[in-house]
């Protein structure tokens, strides 16, 4: 059954390519969403898909980041299944 992930990720993760970093490891998964900055410096994420598969994703992000997020909270909740792919919100 398909989760939804609620993430906000902390750190040095505005103003280095961070979200379009997540949009294309999403191509590699079977994950989909959105990615956007927050007024306060975060990025916020909703993800959806297989748990195992959110899980595996969002561990490529932090390997392709190099660490660059050392704080990362996560609210898991029912997939709405409303997106169709991975998109940078504005």
């Amino acid at each position: 059954m398909d989760q939804r992930f609620h993430v906000w990720f902390s750190g040095r993760v505005q103003g280095v390519g961070f979200r379009y970093t997540c949009v294309q490891q999403a191509r590699r998964y079977d994950v989909v969403g959105w990615v956007k900055n927050l007024d306060d410096g975060d990025v916020e994420m909703i993800v959806e898909g297989q748990p195992s598969e959110v899980e595996a994703y969002l561990e490529s992000v932090a390997s392709a980041t190099h660490g660059a997020v050392p704080d990362t909270r996560i609210v898991r909740s029912k997939a709405t299944g409303q997106f169709s792919g991975m998109s940078v919100l504005h």
